[in-house]
């Protein structure tokens, strides 16, 4: 292994210990502020995800990364951002002008969903030279939650 793939392999580390370090509280939404700011949570942790299952589509196709390691970790990614958009889905909007946002960050949440599972998809089929292609617009999904973040905020 090369100087360059042990530092990938260590920053991937790292940033695999990041992403599960993202706290995310589901209760209630009394406020259009509370609402906002589980909001703005949701859209961070589904940012991390995202940008994780890049990085790993990225080191696959330069060939820095084994196949069953890459599989399950997009499958590991997959699950937590269907988790975070499930989580975010189960709280009550508590008013109509809050109706807009949830409406707005579920979309970029189904759509981050969608791209994450054929990147999964397509690890699994052993496509591993074609993920940074196959995972090109999860670019878009994270910048999308960012723009949606800077919106919030």
């Amino acid at each position: 292994m090369s100087t360059r793939s042990s530092m990938r392999a260590i920053l991937l580390a790292a940033l695999m210990t990041l992403v599960g370090c993202v706290e995310h509280r589901v209760g209630p939404a009394r406020t259009a502020d509370d609402y906002d700011r589980k909001a703005r949570t949701t859209a961070s942790a589904a940012i991390s995800a995202v940008e994780t299952v890049r990085f790993l589509a990225e080191l696959s196709s330069a060939g820095d990364s084994l196949a069953t390691f890459t599989s399950v970790s997009v499958s590991e990614q997959e699950d937590a951002l269907a988790a975070i958009r499930s989580d975010f889905e189960s709280i009550q909007p508590p008013g109509s002008p809050s109706d807009e946002v949830r409406s707005q960050l579920v979309g970029l949440l189904d759509a981050a969903v969608e791209h994450v599972a054929t990147v999964r998809i397509a690890a699994r089929r052993g496509q591993l030279g074609e993920l940074a292609d196959i995972g090109a617009p999860l670019a878009g999904d994270s910048a999308a939650l960012n723009s949606f973040l800077q919106a919030l905020s």
